[in-house]
């Protein structure tokens, strides 16, 4: 489990897009957080991740921990 930028968790962010079909777009990953609640810090993590489609939900857990 890893620590990304805001001290979330990989697994935190798991919870936030458990429903979520792959492969998937950025933007529709970015709604999901929303809709099931994420914090903006979040939100503005996955805004921020340069790739647009993600193969699979490690596919972006690993885009996310890029950032930090």
């Amino acid at each position: 489990m890893a620590r990304l930028v805001g001290g979330m968790t990989t697994d935190d962010v798991r919870a936030f897009l458990a429903d979520l079909r792959f492969p998937v777009l950025k933007n529709d990953v970015v709604h999901a957080a929303r809709k099931n609640g994420a914090p903006n810090g979040v939100v503005s993590m996955l805004e921020n991740v340069p790739v647009t489609e993600f193969r699979s939900l490690d596919h972006l857990l690993e885009s996310l921990q890029q950032l930090t």
